[in-house]
Parts: structure tokens; sequence; C-alpha cells
């Protein structure tokens, strides 16, 4: 643990539990500085609060008190990959680090380290602060690294979630030595070619890993799950941690013939009766005990929306494989959702089939939930982040509209379904673009505080081939300072993600404007 992190420590639990940390091993003038805060007669609050206000000024300075003395830290290993030296690219990688947004920061990063290239040692910093803030780009960050980051990562204890084993490591390596992102890579590979083999070394691991591992690490089954999985799942259906039985459920249920989906099926069947051609549903009158042993949560939070019965209902559903519901009632998808939504149960069926999708996707499901009206369709990002470019942008194209009136929706519907990456295609990216560029022209910015926000958005998002509709937006002689630097943030992001693109492996031997690092401590 840090110097700062144990004085905040001792800050939360209070001085007469835990002594304020001594200033040992600090050396230099701000070590001397924290050596004369240590007055003896000082209350130990007092001191507290010097200290911590010298070392809050110092870490705003730049100054990170040294895990280990110099002299005994190992130099970092040797990098393969160069160290990208042009001014301009390194200018727009600093830009994006700075100012983001999300999108544009993992496309830079991602874009470097898939052309050969890793981050000088002045943006280090920069990025493993990045990836601090947002645990969502740091598989970016870490392939950007190379071995100077991480030797840079396992100094700070903020950046710590970038320590693991080297990239060029073995599978054994990376398996004992690597960060959790890492060890869930090697436990997917092997899952590929060899299931039962991964699921053992899971096994062996499961009982020495706290939670939060745990849950990511059992995630990895998903891959080629099949039913030789269910007996461990089944034993992690009564581990003390919410998200890891969350986990499980959710694989059990891409398993239909599992035992805790038949013992789901006994709670659930005899609710749904019909006559003749006529289906009705019924909720539970009362929780079952029996429901904790398949984490079925029978608590309903205070301020949730369903009554009592309804959650009953809704934790029943939300287990119950989709497939279930058309075999029973021979309904389509459709044909379900319209029936849901004339009973009493409609908002717990919604919210849980919503879930259901989530967990086991089912592109019938995902259409026929989509294709409700708003109100009754649920989380759309979620649903159109699980179906294949093709089908999600049928529903983009008729959201988009012949005169593109519905492009703030589609923009901000696609970058929810767009992984880090991932865009809209050029056909699709063009007529958003073009929407987008008539609003301006119309004078639409001057008014639709929306809609400047959306710019931005799209421009880290759409499809490299739309960006020229987007680089000269009209401007007007007068224009108020966040219309400015909306157009401003949308011109910048542009000509960001057309320099990167310049960026290929080639120029790794023809480039001599981009340097190679040398070996060493930075």
């Amino acid at each position: 643990m840090s110097h700062w992190n144990t004085l905040l420590q001792t800050a939360l639990v209070g001085t007469a539990r835990q002594p304020v940390p001594a200033a040992d091993g600090m050396a230099g003038d701000f070590g001397a500085l924290l050596q004369a805060l240590q007055q003896p007669t000082d209350t130990a609050q007092g001191l507290l609060l010097r200290v911590a206000g010298a070392v809050a000024v110092g870490r705003r300075a730049g100054f990170v008190a040294p895990g280990l003395p110099a002299d005994d830290a190992p130099p970092a290993a040797n990098d393969p990959s160069p160290a990208l030296g042009d001014p301009a690219l390194l200018a727009v990688i600093a830009d994006a680090l700075a100012a983001g947004p999300q999108r544009l920061q993992h496309e830079v990063l991602a874009v470097l380290s898939t052309a050969g290239w890793r981050l000088p040692p002045s943006l280090l910093p920069a990025a493993l602060d990045a990836g601090r803030r947002d645990t969502a780009l740091r598989p970016a960050v870490v392939l950007a690294l190379g071995e100077r980051g991480r030797w840079l990562a396992a100094r700070n204890d903020d950046w710590r979630y970038a320590v693991g084993a080297s990239a060029q490591a073995d599978t054994q390596t990376r398996w004992d030595e690597g960060s959790i992102d890492q060890r869930r890579a090697v436990l997917a590979e092997q899952r590929r070619d060899d299931p039962a083999g991964a699921r053992e070394r899971l096994a062996a691991e499961l009982p020495q890993l706290p939670a939060k591992e745990r849950a990511v690490l059992i995630g990895a089954l998903a891959e080629n799950l099949g039913p030789d999985d269910e007996a461990l799942l089944e034993a992690q259906l009564k581990d003390r941690a919410r998200d890891v039985r969350q986990t499980v459920v959710e694989l059990l249920q891409r398993l239909p013939a599992s035992a805790h989906v038949r013992r789901v099926e006994a709670f659930l069947a005899p609710l749904l009766s019909s006559q003749g051609t006529v289906w009705q549903l019924n909720a539970p009158e009362s929780a079952d005990p029996r429901w904790k042993d398949d984490a079925i949560d029978a608590a309903r939070p205070t301020h949730d929306s369903l009554g009592a019965r309804a959650w009953w209902l809704y934790q029943l559903v939300r287990q119950m494989p989709l497939a279930w519901w058309t075999a029973r009632t021979g309904l389509t998808p459709a044909a379900l959702l319209d029936w849901a939504a004339t009973g009493d149960w409609h908002d717990a069926l919604l919210r849980a089939w919503n879930e259901a999708v989530l967990a086991a996707p089912d592109f019938g499901w995902c259409d026929a939930l989509l294709d409700r009206p708003r109100g009754h369709r649920g989380g759309v990002g979620p649903l159109l982040a699980l179906l294949p470019r093709e089908r999600r942008e049928r529903h983009w194209a008729t959201q988009l509209g012949d005169a593109g009136e519905g492009v703030q929706d589609v923009v901000a519907f696609a970058d929810q379904a767009c992984a880090p990456g991932d865009t809209p295609s050029a056909a699709l990216s063009l007529r958003i673009a073009q929407a987008l560029r008539t609003r301006v022209e119309r004078g639409d910015l001057v008014n639709d505080y929306v809609l400047r926000q959306v710019l931005g958005t799209a421009a880290a998002l759409l499809h490299l081939d739309a960006l020229a509709l987007l680089a000269d937006l009209p401007r007007a002689a007068e224009e108020s300072p966040g219309l400015a630097n909306a157009l401003a943030d949308t011109a910048r992001i542009v000509r960001a993600r057309r320099l990167v693109a310049t960026l290929s492996s080639s120029s790794s031997s023809s480039s001599s404007s981009l340097s190679t690092s040398s070996q060493g401590r930075p």
C-alpha cells in the first residue's frame, strides 16, 4: 500500500486505531519536509492533517512516494516494439488521453498497438491515469504500454491494474503471474481447444480467489459451454458473493437440460395455465424458501417499482431460458410480447425477458423486443449490441427515417451497441453524417443542446469514410461559447481519427520520424 493510501486509511479508521504512517525512506527535499512536519508535541490528529496536506500538494505536483528504493527496483524488460515518436501523432494521442471521449481514447491506443507501436515514456502516466479512471479503457491501455509501462505501473498502487506478465510470456506464466484480464484470456484460449483442461485449471484456482476475480474467471466458461460444465457451476450457486451467483445463473440458463433450469421450471410451470388457446399467468402468492438454493432473491429492494408478487415472478422468469416460453405456449416471441402487454404482470415479464435475452442471446427475441413501441421494449442499446451488424442496422435504418429525423436516437443507440473499435457500416454512417450536417446547416445547433453532444459522439463513432461530412461544418459569424466549443470539439475528434488512421505496421520500418526507445528504467 502506498504512503498516500495508508494516510487515507488512517483518516477513515481514526488515529486511535491506526498511527500516522512514518515518512521513512522518502529521500530528498520532500522527504525532509515530511520529517520536519512530525513535531513531537503534535497531536496525532494534527500530525495526520499536516502530513496529508503536504502529500496532497506533492501528488498534484507529480510526487509519488517510492515503493522500492531506487537501487532495488529492477530495470524494465527490453521492449520488442518501438516507441512512437511522430510529434503530430503524439500530440493527438496526448490530447485524446486528456480530453477524451472514451471511444477516441480507445481507438488511438488500439490503432497504436495493432500497428506495432507502444506509447513513449512521456505519455505513460497519462495513459495509466486514463485507465485508472475508466475500467472499460484498461485493456487498450495495457496493450499500448510496453514493458516500460508495466514497469511504471508496478511503482504506483493506483496503476496496479496494468501490472501483469509480459505480453510475450508463455501461457503458464501469464496464468501464474498475469493480471485478471490476462488470466481470463488464458482460460478463454484454452476453452476453445481443451474445455475440460480449462475447467480443471479454473476449479483448482477458485478457492484462493477473491469474489471479483471468481466472477470474472467463471465467466470464461461461456466459451464452449457444455453439459460437462454443469457440476462446477452448480457448486458455485451457493457462493457467498452475489456477482458470482449471478454469473453462474446466466451460464446455467444456457444449459436448458441442467438441474438448475429444471428446478426453476418446477417453480414457474404451475403459474402458467391455458384454457383452450388462451394463456393465463399468475404470480407466486409467497416466496419459497427453496429459492435461495438457486440464487433466486426473494427480498424485494425497498425502492423497486415492482410489487412483492411481481418481484417474485420477475425473479423466476429471468432465470428461465426463453425457448421454454415458445415451446410451452406455441407462440412466437412477438405474440408472447403481445400477450404479456394485455396482462397484469407486463412490467415484470418485460423486464425479466429483457434480462434473459441479455444472459442467453436469442436473435428472434431481440428483434421482437426491438420492434415494440419505445415504452414497451426495455433497454435498446444492449439489445442491439447482441445482433450482428446487418440485423441491428435494419433497426437503425428504420429509426433514422428517410429525412433523418431520428438521427439523434440512432447515434445514441449505436454508441451503446457498438463495442469500442466498432463502427456502423460506411453506408449507414454516411446517412447519419449527412442527416447531422443538414441539421447543422439549417441552424438547429443554435438552440438544440442535445444535438451539440450528439455531434461529438458521432465524430468518434462513425465510419472513417463518413468523417468528411463532419470535418468542415459551417460556422456562424456570431456563436455562443457553447456552440463554438461543440463545433471545435467535433473538428478536433475528426482530425485526430483521420491522423491516427494513417498509422500502419509498415511504417515501423520506413519512417525516420519514429524512434525506438532503449532498454532500462524510465
